[in-house]
């Protein structure tokens, strides 16, 4: 049995909209309380966090005494976690046990629908993790960056992790660092719940839907030996088969959209190859490798990053600005903007951005390999972009060490 979701007794007029709002977002969640069991099975105990769409508990499984974590859809998006589900589980249905990536990709474990108070909630179950990469990098920023070597083999880890999904036919849809998450380095199966609460004092529940809770420490991230370095790609809440085929489901942050994204055009598996660049370089170099002010709403947004493209990559290419319905009236026929931002506004070229982003550790010959690697992904035309297998051969990956 769940708990019903503890409410006020207030009129409607009582209310304003915003408030309304925010209490219709809550009851869409699925309220758990301490003597609850799910599918007669799991006992969820510790909230672990809260997205738009799912909350993430921590929950003893009580047939294999172990943790687990069990991602709670909101009622209302029952049908697209079941494309989530569904993709889960032609992972697990279809493995290839000899990928690299097959270790860096999440793993279902069991799934199930529960019927709360007002419809009924996807449930889906999997190991539990440790905090998302870009938690662990922030504890560096803004004083200096995180060890070379350590970003370098998880960066390596998420390029074999889209790999995987790639050959099993599935475009992830939604690469940025917040769906990279660290595997825990220690057993909590040796930890006690009372151990688990204690890391924390807000109890049952967050505070915020922002926050978040932690099952490790501080990340120790050694700039020698990143024994560490261990990255799970998670949430296939956007991701869909085949991937080759064009669609729209794609929710890739802003930082992270290709050209055919940002010009709302349908995209496949080359926006994931394009994410992935970015993702490599803001996990390498601690930048946002298209830097967006973000000036004016979404429409003015997407301008300001088209043009930064143009300035970085050259001309826009014509297969890229016949998808742009108002390219007319900021591209010119060769693909250069007919009204460029002042010289010294401007931001450089591709290749002098990743130089001069350069990390502490890195090498001469492992910068110019870098700056080639990245160009693999980075191409305005989708159709140019290398593949995840042809990227994995490059010396960059190959000739510099494993972490």
């Amino acid at each position: 049995m769940v708990s019903e979701p503890g409410s006020e007794t207030l009129l409607p007029s009582a209310l304003d909209a915003a408030e309304e709002q925010r209490r219709d977002a809550i009851a869409s969640f699925l309220s758990v309380g301490p003597s609850d069991t799910l599918n007669n099975r799991y006992r969820p105990f510790r909230k672990l966090g809260e997205g738009q769409h799912a909350a993430v508990w921590l929950a003893r499984d009580t047939t294999q005494n172990e943790y687990v974590a069990i991602k709670i859809g909101v009622y209302w998006m029952l049908k697209q976690q079941g494309r989530e589900l569904s993709l889960l589980q032609r992972i697990k249905e279809h493995p290839i046990p000899s990928h690299p990536g097959s270790h860096h990709v999440l793993k279902l474990k069991d799934a199930f629908h529960h019927q709360g108070p007002r419809g009924t909630h996807a449930c889906l179950v999997s190991e539990p993790l440790g905090r998302q990469l870009l938690d662990a990098l922030l504890e560096f920023e803004p004083e200096h960056h995180a060890p070379y070597r350590f970003t370098r083999k998880v960066s390596i880890q998420t390029l074999q992790a889209l790999d995987y999904l790639h050959q099993l036919d599935i475009m992830h849809g939604d690469i940025h660092l917040g769906n990279l998450v660290l595997r825990l380095t220690h057993n909590i199966n040796a930890d006690s719940e009372a151990d688990i609460r204690a890391k924390n004092e807000k109890g049952n529940e967050l505070n915020r839907a922002g926050d978040a809770f932690h099952l490790d420490d501080k990340t120790v991230m050694s700039a020698t030996e990143p024994t560490n370095a261990n990255i799970v790609l998670v949430d296939l809440g956007a991701a869909t088969t085949p991937a080759g085929s064009p669609n729209f489901n794609y929710a890739y942050p802003l930082p992270y959209r290709a050209p055919e994204v940002v010009v709302g055009a349908a995209a496949n598996l080359q926006a994931d190859i394009w994410a992935l660049g970015c993702a490599i370089y803001r996990i390498i170099t601690g930048q946002f490798l298209f830097p967006i002010e973000g000036w004016g709403g979404p429409e003015d947004a997407a301008i300001e990053q088209l043009y930064c493209f143009v300035e970085m990559l050259g001309p826009m290419p014509q297969s890229v600005r016949a998808l742009w319905a108002d390219a007319g009236s900021h591209v010119a026929a060769d693909g250069t903007l007919l009204r460029p931002f002042p010289e010294d506004e401007r931001e450089l070229p591709l290749d002098e951005a990743m130089r001069d982003a350069r990390p502490e550790g890195m090498g001469d010959d492992e910068l110019e390999a870098f700056v080639e690697f990245l160009g693999l992904m980075i191409r305005f035309d989708p159709t140019e972009r290398k593949s995840t297998s042809e990227i994995l051969c490059h010396r960059w990956v190959t000739d510099f060490g494993t972490g």
